[in-house]
């Protein structure tokens, strides 16, 4: 509770009603009348986060109030500039006007959103703006920005907090020295040794003696390439085949003394299986008369 310099009664307490807050503090400050006791903070709410508005209030426990102007979206229209702080506020409802049977003033409701429109993200913030009713608000010929020189506003959460929210931008990074960026090595040098397998020595052969192969070498003082002899590596060379051991490889000599377990093998020629039977067929000769 900030009481400031105001000299309250013990008990005091500030809930006043929809009616109070129009016909004894609105249209008194809009007619240039005095307060009998200046309660209400006079501050640009628009630059503020809602969080903030409690220590600039003279006084509230759970909810705060505010004569605030409020500014034009654009020079010419009536829209009134939302956007407050790290984020803006959106009205929510339909407006509901004060005062019987004659209505003094208007009653809205608005959220306030952390972070850049239209991805705000909705906060627990209320605010409750009063402003007075039957006003020209045109912009006339002068194109003023000034919408309203004063209307009242409420502030609370609905949680009864004092929720602070910041968009993903406004955070400052937290110190981590291990995890900074660093650019990686890219090119060679003549330290440069790489780790190969025993079994593969005799496959990759690489010749560090001077060569006029180019290689491409990665300057981090610039961003371009340039071509400088460094390491130099042999070309991939495989060995022909030799003929003579592929022939042999290729040319076998099939073996008929294994006709026999060929006959139950079901991946034999067919000839092969065929000639093997009839081998084993009895001679039909034999069966015949023979002459004398």
């Amino acid at each position: 509770m900030m009481v400031g310099n105001l000299e309250l009664p013990a008990g005091f307490r500030f809930h006043p009603t929809d009616d109070e807050l129009v016909n004894h503090y609105l249209i008194r400050k809009c007619a240039g009348q005095s307060i009998s006791v200046p309660i209400i903070a006079e501050i640009d709410l628009y630059k503020f986060d809602p969080w903030q508005l409690p220590d600039i209030a003279l006084y509230g426990e759970k909810e705060w109030y505010f004569f605030s102007p409020r500014d034009r979206k654009y020079p010419n229209g009536s829209r009134p500039n939302r956007a407050a702080g790290t984020g803006y506020w959106k009205a929510t409802g339909a407006d509901k006007p004060i005062g019987r049977p004659k209505a003094l003033g208007i009653k809205k409701a608005l959220v306030f959103y952390a972070g850049k429109a239209p991805k705000g993200i909705k906060t627990n913030w209320i605010m409750h703006e009063y402003r007075l009713a039957n006003v020209d608000r045109s912009a006339g010929k002068k194109n003023n920005l000034r919408l309203d020189d004063w209307v009242l506003c409420r502030i609370y959460n609905k949680k009864g907090t004092i929720e602070k929210h910041y968009s993903a931008v406004d955070r400052k990074p937290m110190d981590f020295p291990e995890l900074e960026e660093q650019k990686p090595n890219i090119g060679f040098s003549h330290q440069t040794t790489m780790a190969v397998p025993p079994h593969m020595n005799d496959q990759l052969h690489m010749d560090t003696s001077d060569s006029t192969v180019p290689r491409l070498h990665t300057d981090s003082s610039s961003s371009e390439h340039v071509l400088s002899p460094g390491v130099t590596w042999e070309k991939e060379v495989q060995s022909e085949p030799k003929w003579e051991e592929l022939e042999s490889a290729l040319n076998f000599n099939f073996n008929f003394s294994d006709m026999d377990y060929l006959q139950y093998d079901p991946f034999a020629p067919p000839q092969v299986r065929y000639q093997n039977q009839m081998d084993q067929q009895p001679d039909t000769f034999m069966y015949l008369p023979q002459s004398y």
